[in-house]
């Protein structure tokens, strides 16, 4: 099962025509994480509070659904050369999940996945997405994550990331790829 974590506000901006493509034909679950739910991380690494049990939000229906997929695709625009707020947040709420006690396995369980890391961006995105770039490989580095693959497409006007060729061509060879492994699952 491959489970997408949209965040972008625009459902049919670039981010989202380019997930469709390399989602074609795959058995798929998509969370459109700008209109989820899902509230500030809470840092309690100090203190007696769990904070798993202060919210009352998405995060967790989220999340089940990342922690019984194979893949996980982090779909943003770039935003100021980082990612999306709503995808954020959600990256930030793992800081709670290393911690409870329900969620002993979090790290192990998420460094067996394999992650696609879908950017679209309009103004040199190949060299302005660098930052973000970074950030996910620390992220990953930190989550002990190995299999990973990014994606970074140009486009501004909706429907123009089908113009780049180049990430055209990786995206067919990625759904190719996913296609099979949605077959043998």
């Amino acid at each position: 099962m491959i489970t997408c974590l949209f965040g972008s506000s625009r459902n049919n901006g670039n981010s989202k025509v380019i997930l469709d493509y390399l989602l074609y034909g795959t058995n798929h679950q998509i969370y459109n994480l700008f209109d989820t739910n899902i509230e500030k991380v809470i840092d309690n690494r100090h203190s007696d509070v769990d904070s798993i049990d202060l919210h009352q939000d998405d995060y967790s229906k989220v999340l089940k659904s990342v922690m019984g997929s194979d893949t996980i695709i982090f779909s943003t625009p770039l935003y100021w050369y980082s990612m999306s707020a709503s995808l954020k947040l959600f990256i930030d709420r793992w800081t709670e999940s290393l911690r409870g006690e329900q969620r002993n396995n979090f790290k192990e369980a998420m460094a067996k996945k394999k992650y696609i890391v879908m950017i679209v961006g309009g103004d040199n995105p190949i060299i302005k997405s660098k930052p973000l770039v970074e950030q996910f490989k620390y992220i990953f580095e930190f989550m002990n994550i190995t299999d990973y693959t990014f994606l970074i497409g140009e486009g501004v006007a909706p429907s123009d990331v089908l113009k780049d060729g180049n990430v055209i061509k990786k995206v067919k060879s990625l759904n190719l790829d996913l296609r099979d492994r949605s077959k043998n699952a």
